[in-house]
């Protein structure tokens, strides 16, 4: 389990392939579509993904990425049999806490490359040094720079790999964790199975996310109104999830030599689950530059896990994690809510049955890729939170 350093590489082998496979990109045709619909709920829009590849071709350096990564300290470690990689910024003041931020799908540590110095050093920011953590963000298993296991693994077996990281290898008596997306179900596990009471490190949870769900079924006319609303929007947009989760190795190989059915199938996530409501439509350039999409992009496409990513879907099926009925996660917990567009949060009555809430912050903009979308409003979030352990 000995901590090594990484420096994030590069592969002028690999950068040939996907330019390569993007100057010989075959693009379907687009839609013929009424004044009033949208394109982009029949998917990525052909002409956006045209005018993506040209700066992709032609502006876009997968250097700048690894510079504005490299800034930061990069280790790997091997748990459980994986090599895993892992930022970790020492924060400033005279005794850090240690928060672990974890990542989801179609996301990766990129998310949170703005975020890192402002919790680790808020002194740059005209904030406290005494206010600074330390922040380790992992690759999540099978994702970017880490290990991908021999076979789906899932968030149960991710949440004891990440204990395990953070006080075994890196020997830290407690932590805090915070995550989004699947990041949000690895953290709210991480609360319910290895908090000190459970021999474990977790000492409390901050996620932006409704990932973990209870078994509590809903009771109020409210709950039962946002019940029906979130079964309904799994059955509009969740057939991705129901893809990847039962066949991922179909999907992975459609993309493994096609950098542009990748960058597609990642662009309309980004699209239809972020804020980038404006007067003239949704905009992606109201979040996002390209450079910034194609970064997160070129991750999965570099290390080639976007087929092991996938994997993570099958790895939820097989293990099924969820907090029983009747059961709590009892560590300290704070809900960032931001508008996410997709997998809402229930009704405050309806959490409290499962999670020890002490900080719950509902935001009127921002969307699913809160760190990415914001780095000032979402670190100061965390912080908020933070101040109140």
């Amino acid at each position: 389990m000995s901590v090594q350093p990484f420096t994030l590489p590069s592969d002028e082998n690999r950068l040939e392939f996907i330019r390569q496979r993007i100057e010989q990109a075959v693009f379907p045709p687009q839609l013929e579509i009424g004044a009033d619909e949208d394109i982009w709920a029949y998917g990525s829009d052909v002409d956006y993904m045209r005018e993506l590849c040209a700066y992709w071709l032609n502006d876009y350096k997968w250097q700048d990425t690894l510079d504005e990564l490299n800034r930061f300290s990069h280790f790997t470690a091997e748990v459980d049999g994986l090599n895993i990689h892992f930022i970790h910024e020492v924060g400033s003041g005279d005794n850090p806490k240690a928060v672990l931020m974890t990542h989801g799908w179609p996301g990766s540590i990129y998310e949170f490359h703005d975020v890192i110095d402002r919790l680790a050093h808020p002194e740059n920011y005209g904030g406290d040094a005494q206010d600074g953590v330390s922040v380790i963000c992992p690759s999540l298993p099978g994702y970017g720079f880490s290990d991908a296991p021999k076979r789906p693994i899932g968030q149960v077996t991710t949440a004891a790999l990440w204990n395990k990281l953070m006080v075994e290898v890196l020997g830290f008596d407690t932590y805090i964790a915070q995550g989004g997306d699947w990041g949000s179900v690895v953290t709210a596990l991480l609360g319910l199975h290895h908090s000190p009471q459970k021999g474990g490190g977790c000492s409390a949870i901050h996620i932006n996310m409704y990932g973990l769900q209870s078994g509590d079924a809903p009771s109020t006319p409210e709950e039962i109104k946002w019940a029906e609303g979130f079964a309904a929007k799994m059955q509009a947009e969740g057939a991705y999830l129901q893809l990847q989760g039962t066949k991922p190795q179909s999907l992975a190989l459609a993309m493994s030599d096609s950098p542009l059915g990748v960058a597609a199938w990642i662009i309309e996530k980004f699209h239809g689950w972020s804020d980038i409501f404006t007067p003239a439509g949704r905009d992606l350039t109201k979040r996002y530059t390209k450079h910034q999409l194609l970064s997160n992009i070129m991750i999965y496409l570099m290390t080639d896990s976007f087929a092991t990513s996938v994997w993570f879907y099958r790895g939820y099926f097989e293990e099924m994690p969820h907090i029983a009925p009747g059961e709590k996660i009892e560590v300290l917990c704070g809900i960032g809510e931001f508008a996410e567009p997709y997998i809402t949060f229930p009704p405050r009555s309806l959490m409290e049955n499962s999670y020890n809430i002490i900080h719950w912050t509902s935001y009127d903009e921002i969307g699913h890729f809160a760190a990415l979308e914001d780095s000032e409003k979402f670190a100061a979030e965390v912080q908020s939170f933070l101040k109140k352990l």
